[in-house]
């Protein structure tokens, strides 16, 4: 998720997010085969930290992209592009290949039931709808048909958060910009920090970690030159807080995401190989859970490690069709973008003169 890397930038960005959607997967499928993690594994705690770092990456990127090129309108539509075109493959997976083949109802009872014509409105991005009727009855999580679904609106939330900052002027101002920023992150740590709560919630703390990404980008060139320094300046603080503390969410907050953007601005030819090849993460994380679905309903035999697997390579394959199917088609239409620019920049120069 998020805006991808510039092509001219051999980061390793796509390599984090594909090892987050990966994650993901790692951390669903002891749910959906019906297995227990071992006693020294936080499954669920895996899969956050993917989300995590989705976020973070995601609130990095785009910030960048808004402080390039801050027209409301044009990064409203570099986002839709980057989101909508992978909901659509997998809402049409969903609805006309797992769904069919694996509900216990008939194909007109599946296309014309409340559910299946809800699971449509997902392709508006503001709120999910994650079950199918009669889908795979015989696993541990029958009626499930794409889990990650849910994330998407918070992604598009904090993307309207900061247009809507944008629009008003504030990134204009860099204090400004890190005043707005640290006081959403002072509010969530002091009111919906389940440290302090005891509750997660999901709807403040993975905003926070788009923020924090954002606000790393307000200081990208400082960052890009002492980002290994602060870093390891934090590691005992976060250490601290964790061990010493048991602050275990406060301690994240505050070392991951440096940690995430330090790591995704590391260059080496290998991740140039990756951005030839594309990014598969979207896809992965969109296709991911119906996939597992479909390996556990047809081998529930088989050993979780093989199961996970065959579900990883799967979703792998299918994250990069659908990249160079539809995405990559979709986000050349940027080019557009970027052109009228262009012809407006070009046009206020001759009005001028």
């Amino acid at each position: 998720m998020g805006a991808p890397p510039s092509n001219e930038h051999h980061n390793a960005f796509n390599a984090l997010r594909i090892g987050a959607a990966s994650a993901v997967i790692f951390s669903h499928h002891f749910h959906i085969t019906g297995t227990r993690p071992p006693a020294w594994l936080h499954s669920d705690m895996v899969g956050g930290v993917a989300v995590m770092t989705f976020f973070t990456i995601s609130g990095y990127l785009v910030t960048l992209s808004w402080l390039r090129d801050p027209r409301a309108l044009a990064f409203v539509a570099k986002r839709l592009l980057r989101l909508w075109p992978g909901m659509l493959v997998a809402v049409l997976a969903d609805v006309l290949i797992f769904g069919p083949v694996f509900t216990t109802l008939s194909l007109r009872e599946f296309w014309t039931h409340a559910a299946t014509l809800e699971h449509w409105r997902n392709l508006l991005l503001v709120e999910a709808y994650v079950n199918l009727p009669g889908v795979f009855p015989a696993n541990p999580l029958a009626g499930l048909m794409n889990g990650p679904l849910w994330t998407i609106p918070m992604e598009l939330m904090s993307y309207a958060a900061l247009a809507a900052v944008g629009v008003l002027g504030v990134l204009r101002w860099r204090a400004l910009a890190c005043v707005v920023a640290l006081g959403y992150l002072a509010f969530f740590l002091t009111m919906r920090n389940a440290d302090l709560t005891g509750t997660m919630r999901h709807w403040f703390e993975y905003p926070a970690y788009f923020a924090v990404g954002a606000l790393i980008a307000l200081f990208r060139d400082v960052f890009l030159v002492h980002g290994r320094t602060v870093v390891l300046a934090l590691m005992p603080l976060a250490a601290m807080l964790f061990f010493g503390a048991k602050l275990e969410h406060s301690a994240g907050l505050l070392l991951l995401p440096p940690l995430l953007i330090y790591l995704g601005t590391r260059k080496a030819e290998v991740f140039s190989w990756l951005h030839r090849a594309g990014d598969p993460s979207y896809g992965i994380y969109v296709l991911g859970c119906p996939i597992q679905q479909m390996v556990q309903a047809i081998f529930p035999q088989l050993p979780f490690l093989a199961s996970l697997a065959l579900a990883l390579v799967l979703a792998v394959a299918a994250g990069y069709a659908s990249w160079h199917a539809v995405e990559a088609p979709a986000l050349r239409l940027k080019h557009l973008l970027v052109g009228a620019r262009r012809a407006a920049d070009a046009v206020g120069r001759v009005s001028a003169s």
